[in-house]
């Protein structure tokens, strides 16, 4: 690949990431996970020269770690998911105030939305019109 492809590659990346930047920093949260009250910790920041964005998650005593990036070959903004144990990979849909994964039948959808001052998190299962974890956070 020429350096001039390679550079277009990396300029292409970094607009269709640009959206989803507005989550870099540090958020402290609240709210329900499985009918249970908790407390949440968020940290995004870009990484891999602002190609990519790195969401760790700590939702109670459970951890998580989301890695957002565009995926020039397919044109496709892409997140790979790391659980103790499980790594799953899923196209990421942008909406007009956030970001929604695309998962398979059966999967819950992964609902990431903007309000002001506050970000939003939703897991909701298909047919359920709860979520099953709402967390609402706030800039530490």
């Amino acid at each position: 690949m020429s350096e001039d492809a390679w550079d277009l590659r990396l300029a292409l990346a970094r607009e269709r990431l640009a959206p989803a930047m507005l989550l870099v920093g540090e958020w402290v949260g609240a709210g329900h996970a499985h009918g249970e009250p908790v407390t949440a910790r968020l940290r995004v920041r870009p990484i891999l020269d602002g190609t990519a964005l790195e969401v760790w998650e700590a939702v109670g005593a459970h951890e998580d770690l989301c890695i957002y990036r565009f995926d020039a070959d397919n044109g496709q903004l892409e997140v790979t998911h790391f659980l103790p144990g499980v790594v799953s990979q899923h196209p990421v849909e942008l909406t007009a105030d956030g970001l929604v994964w695309v998962t398979p039948p059966g999967q819950p959808a992964v609902v990431w939305t903007m309000r002001g001052a506050v970000v939003v998190s939703e897991v909701v299962w298909p047919g359920q019109r709860i979520a099953e974890v709402q967390l609402t956070y706030r800039r530490a």
